[in-house]
């Protein structure tokens, strides 16, 4: 079996990533080519059982 290969997300700085259910932004960054998302504990009680991201691009 070979080795999975996970597509890179399109972001780009200035752009917002946000989570359903959570009224504020979310801190965020790119390392070594992945999305990196920084979920505050106010927004991982938000969604318990699945977390839906959001990335509105901004160019």
């Amino acid at each position: 079996m070979g080795a999975a290969h996970e597509p890179p997300v399109p972001v780009r700085g200035g752009d917002r990533v946000t989570l359903l259910g959570h009224d504020r932004p979310l801190t965020w960054t790119v390392s070594k080519g992945a999305l990196v998302i920084d979920v505050p504990g106010a927004a991982r009680r938000a969604g318990r059982y699945v977390w839906v991201f959001k990335v509105e691009w901004h160019g």
